[in-house]
């Protein structure tokens, strides 16, 4: 049992489950100490003493709060209505030790189920952080249905360029094709990796497609980013392994973008369709992304 877990052990009674205790023994150290007034480093998360402090006030203020339960961040203020009136409520990121599911629990105590385990719940956060640590420019990975489609993408990113709207560091399609053989189009050579690169990436690839990780394994996140992705472009380990996972006769567009004109962005690529597997910015640019794909098909 980590260091963590015995101060947690010792000043609640509780015993931490196993995902959760590996992450803040290895990034607790990264995560704010008031996570309601300032930006934690991944999901709203707070340090150690946050966690202790915040789950014996809950203790002691909300009398249906179980001993078991664990408040580990904050989420943000919501409006709910109380007798016909609406208020607004801070709610809170908890954990439930007896079965390791993460819950929403409000200011007075109200709960909504999140994810079946911690583990499943920050992996794609986790990955997030991790690829804005060692890159400024934006990954972003988009799969279509359609051999050429991603090809066609990458061809409208270069003229965006070529007219100065938009950086490209990478731009790389993968196309997979019916009897399951990828090719690989890219800008630049990859660099040649370690033995590390290959033993690892796998770990990236199910965070994309949201496997469960086990536990133990979490704390490898940040160096397997470090090594699935290279300074000069998109490691050819990273795409080869991701690939795996798509269907014959599917194509995908790996970009890592320094800038671009979101307007001119927007005007080209509305209603161009694809699924946007990840995006390192956030879960919010990952949705908006996503909502400009599709919204031509949704408003004919």
């Amino acid at each position: 049992m980590g260091q963590f877990a015995n101060y947690a052990s010792h000043a609640l009674g509780i015993r931490i489950p196993e995902d959760y205790a590996v992450f803040m023994e290895t990034y607790g150290r990264k995560l704010s100490e008031d996570p309601v007034h300032k930006e934690s480093w991944v999901g709203g998360l707070g340090t150690p003493d946050f966690v202790i402090g915040t789950t014996l006030a809950f203790r002691s203020t909300i009398s249906n709060f179980r001993k078991e339960n664990l408040v580990i961040g904050y989420i943000g203020v919501k409006t709910i209505v109380v007798n016909k009136m609406y208020e607004e409520v801070d709610e809170y990121l908890m954990l439930d030790t007896r079965d390791g599911s993460l819950l929403a629990i409000d200011s007075i105590g109200a709960t909504n189920k999140i994810a079946a385990s911690f583990e499943e719940w920050i992996t794609p956060d986790l990955l997030r952080a991790a690829l804005r640590e060692k890159y400024t420019s934006n990954l972003t990975v988009i799969v279509f249905d359609d051999e050429r489609k991603a090809d066609e993408a990458r061809q409208k990113l270069l003229k965006l360029q070529r007219e100065g709207f938009i950086e490209v560091e990478d731009a790389v399609v993968v196309v997979k094709e019916q009897d399951g053989t990828a090719r690989y189009h890219q800008m630049h050579r990859p660099a040649r990796k370690g033995g590390l690169a290959g033993s690892i990436t796998g770990l990236i690839v199910g965070s994309i497609f949201f496997s469960p990780l086990i536990g133990a394994v979490l704390g490898g996140m940040a160096g397997a980013v470090s090594a699935a992705l290279s300074d000069m472009g998109i490691d050819d380990r990273f795409m080869k392994d991701l690939a795996q996972k798509f269907k014959p006769g599917c194509s995908a567009l790996f970009t890592l973008l320094q800038k671009a004109d979101p307007e001119r962005v927007r005007e080209e690529f509305l209603g161009f369709g694809g699924k946007v597997l990840v995006n390192s910015v956030s879960k919010e640019r990952e949705a908006a992304i996503q909502k400009l794909l599709q919204a031509a098909r949704e408003n004919e």
